[in-house]
């Protein structure tokens, strides 16, 4: 899967605390052709990590460790650069109640192909 600009891997950034999680999703990414720019898994390292790597697409989860979320830290980065979100979570339930009513979510435990057409989904709309 390509790029916005049609000629690079799309470049995902994974915020995700869990290992097994994030080696499911990078098997995934890599199947659709994507790079995974970075894995964070603090909302600290995820500011930091798509600073430095100026991600595509971010896959999130809101739950992590620290007094920080996801859903906090993709705010903070859309403040420095709007990025495609899809938040992969077990409390998607959350994003209405935090006002993202709009936000593309998949819930965990994800299923393969459900993950794959969201991924396609996010990155055909740019959302």
């Amino acid at each position: 899967m390509t790029s916005p600009d049609e000629t690079n891997p799309t470049r995902v950034l994974i915020i995700e605390d869990e290992p097994l999680i994030v080696l499911d999703l990078r098997s995934i990414l890599t199947e659709l052709g994507c790079t995974v720019c970075a894995v964070a898994g603090t909302a600290d390292e995820a500011v930091a990590a798509a600073k430095r790597h100026t991600p595509d697409l971010i896959l999130a989860d809101i739950r992590l460790p620290g007094p920080v979320d996801g859903i906090d830290a993709v705010k903070m980065i859309q403040t420095i650069r709007p990025v495609p979100v899809l938040f992969v979570t077990g409390n998607w339930r959350e994003l209405r109640a935090r006002g993202l009513p709009d936000a593309m979510a998949i819930g965990k435990p994800f299923l393969p192909g459900v993950l794959r057409q969201a991924i396609t989904t996010v990155i055909g709309n740019g959302n």
